[in-house]
């Protein structure tokens, strides 16, 4: 009898276990897709010809779902600086993006620019702009702003 009641109450063990694994979802054994975003951007407004400034950004890996996200592969970021008015590329810099596992972030924060001629760009910084890191969510890689250099 003693037998039967071990073997019964493994059974139970193992039946709230499964039960267990499937109320928790996908979860424990899968990872949902990478999305890469940018949680963070500092630069200034205006500079002075011929000044030298440090825009920094901070990107980083979340999940699309419920569950971790999958690392990322390696790949780059861009930083891109357009001057309105003539459409001339003024700055055109690719930076390496590390792999980057689920909620890890990377900050871009060694960067210098300086320009040499007054007016108003646009600067584009892009995440996985040749969509090589595995992520799936190509929408919310992009900032644009706006610097006077006067």
């Amino acid at each position: 009898m003693k037998i039967r009641q071990r073997i019964f109450l493994k059974v139970i063990t193992l039946l709230l276990f499964i039960l267990a694994i499937n109320i928790s979802g996908c979860c424990l054994f899968e990872t949902d897709n990478p999305d890469l975003r940018i949680v963070g951007q500092n630069f200034p407004p205006v500079v002075g010809i011929g000044q030298t400034f440090n825009p920094t950004f901070t990107v980083g890996n979340y999940s699309d779902g419920d569950c971790d996200a999958a690392k990322t592969s390696q790949s780059i970021v861009n930083l891109k600086m357009v001057n309105r008015a003539t459409g001339y590329l003024q700055v055109n810099n690719n930076y390496t993006l590390n792999e980057l596992d689920n909620n890890a972030t990377q900050n871009f924060n060694s960067i210098s620019v300086t320009i040499e001629s007054a007016g108003t760009f646009d600067l584009t910084f892009t995440v996985d702009p040749n969509n090589t890191s595995g992520e799936k969510n190509q929408n919310n890689n992009k900032i644009t702003g706006v610097i006077i250099v006067q």
